[in-house]
């Protein structure tokens, strides 16, 4: 019997637009692309795993009867083997002018639309080009009821985009689909040893495991403040020798048999049920046998909480709630995993009649009593990191036009810096780079997604700069301006001098806040120094 949701595809490869465009953004990821045809096939086949939410292509199989590769053969003959070897077909189209013009974008639209024509019906097509005057064909494609999929590597219209029914962005296909830019041989040379001891990384492991329990996760931008009740650890240790608070966490996370580590905008720590547990109901209300130790530490757990609410005169946090169940009734809490409910939220929820309510909302959670308690707002428990008016206005503006992050000076600034301090230590990558700027930023207490970060690393690229451990912040960030400013030349957007300014204001401001305090702190600690060499200077003069 047929799977319904494998698909029958044609797959059509714009091989010097792709090739040409990843050797932008990460040349390992162009050779592998070149080379390795076959992996990144296979990706296609498998339903593309590692595509965002939304993009879901689960059991999604594709049979791709069609394979075509269109390439100029006087500059890449040398890797038409690979494919040839991959069952495609390849289409020598050589440059027909002196930049190096082909024809290969007519080729590939008249075999798409003969294929409309094939005697097989196939379901979706394939397109990896970024080159917009396929957007006709797309169009073409949607009104004869076909799934259209493409992959543009370097930027896109908005219309180009828009006429797809999937767009595999460029750093999914490199990680996900290449598998380039991994965190192997990221390491600093002559890392020392760990300085913790094996003790000291058990009992951080069971507090992160106490703590994820009682929400059921914890974000990465919490863990910092966690780890830092220990005495041992001290920020200047590179996080305990691990380097990294995503290292160190991995490695805490593997220590506890109930932990794991999940990946999102900022990632989570989450606490993993075992199969028992989390196949459990509540034992039943009308059970007329004694009560098992489990009901009863389960009662004895409701009514602390209870106690705990009543005496509040403000909502009190989930998290502290359970950690004083922890203190108050003993580990037999977090060895039972929550008297068989597997978190502290998951027991709450499942009782009936508890006297007061649950918010998962604001983050990080709230008990609280309707009657005598107000739950904070959302935005009172963030710091506050607004734009004057004007300046937002038109940041948003240029954010949609040009795609850019819609981010505020100073997170700009945090980005670059990061990166900066990145590319001192390690050789870019797209995957790896992104990833480890997130998590720089993460230890700050700053949660950027990775699609924002990629989208300024990316941005850089297609400036044809290449980064090197040389780069600052400041040249990082004015590379990124000229970028902005060309794609609203080419929306044919013209800036004003003062709107030109205002860009400046938006991508680099940031930069010269941060650059100004820390001058301002340097004074303070060179003033401060000073007199306190003055004040022994004095001393020594009247104690000779």
């Amino acid at each position: 019997m047929n799977n319904p949701k494998r698909l029958k595809t044609a797959l059509f490869v714009d091989f010097d637009n792709i090739y040409l465009g990843l050797r932008q953004l990460d040349e390992d990821a162009a050779e592998q692309f070149a080379s390795n045809p076959a992996s990144w096939l296979t990706w296609l086949i498998q339903g593309m795993p590692g595509m965002p939410e939304g993009h879901a292509q689960v059991n999604i199989q594709r049979d791709i009867l069609i394979r075509k590769c269109y390439l100029n053969p006087r500059d890449f003959q040398r890797y038409r083997p690979f494919f040839t070897r991959t069952a495609f077909s390849v289409v020598d189209c050589p440059s027909l002018t002196s930049q190096g013009k082909n024809s290969a974008d007519i080729y590939m639209v008249m075999d798409i639309l003969d294929t409309l024509n094939h005697p097989t019906h196939f379901d979706e097509f394939i397109i990896l080009s970024g080159d917009s005057d396929f957007m006709p064909v797309l169009l073409r494609l949607r009104a004869h009821d076909r799934r259209t999929v493409i992959l543009s590597a370097g930027p896109a219209s908005a219309a180009f985009i828009a006429a797809a029914d999937l767009v595999i962005s460029e750093d999914i296909f490199i990680e996900h689909a290449l598998g380039v830019g991994g965190e192997e041989g990221r390491k600093v040379n002559g890392t020392p040893p760990i300085t913790a001891t094996p003790e000291l990384l058990d009992a951080m492991a069971e507090k992160l495991y106490a703590e994820a329990s009682a929400n059921g996760e914890i974000l990465a931008t919490d863990l910092p403040k966690l780890y830092r009740e220990f005495p041992e650890f001290r920020r200047d240790s590179n996080w305990l020798g691990f380097y990294s608070l995503r290292a160190l966490t991995t490695h805490l996370v593997r220590r506890h048999p109930n932990l794991r580590i999940t990946e999102g905008d900022p990632w989570r720590v989450t606490v993993e049920l075992p199969r028992k547990v989390a196949r459990s109901k509540r034992p039943s209300v009308e059970r007329t046998s004694q009560p098992s130790s489990e009901d009863r530490l389960r009662k004895r757990i409701l009514d602390l909480v209870r106690k705990l609410v009543a005496r509040s005169e403000e909502p009190i946090l989930m998290g502290w709630a359970a950690q004083e169940v922890i203190d108050q009734v003993g580990q037999q809490v977090l060895e039972s995993h929550w008297a068989g409910a597997g978190t502290f939220k998951n027991l709450l929820q499942s009782e009936e009649g508890l006297e007061f309510e649950i918010a998962t909302s604001p983050s990080p959670g709230y008990l609280y009593d309707p009657k005598r308690h107000t739950l904070p707002r959302e935005e009172s428990t963030k710091p506050r990191d607004e734009m004057p008016p004007k300046l937002a206005e038109f940041a948003k503006r240029i954010s949609q036009i040009t795609g850019a992050p819609y981010l505020t000076p100073r997170q700009y600034a945090l980005i670059f810096t990061a990166l900066a301090e990145d590319l001192k230590e390690h050789r870019y990558h797209l995957t790896s780079t992104s990833k480890s700027v997130r998590d720089r930023l993460i230890e700050q207490g700053e949660a950027i997604s990775r699609a924002n970060i990629n989208n300024v690393l990316k941005g850089i690229a297609y400036a044809k700069h290449r980064f090197t451990k040389r780069d600052t912040p400041q040249s990082l960030a004015r590379i990124y301006r000229s970028y902005i400013l060309s794609r609203c030349e080419d929306a044919e957007m013209e800036l004003s001098r003062e709107e030109k300014r205002m860009l400046r204001e938006w991508i680099e401001g940031g930069l010269r806040e941060i650059g100004a305090k820390k001058k301002t702190e340097k004074k303070q600690e060179k003033k401060a120094s000073a007199s306190k060499d003055n004040k022994s200077t004095a001393l020594a003069k009247t104690n000779p």
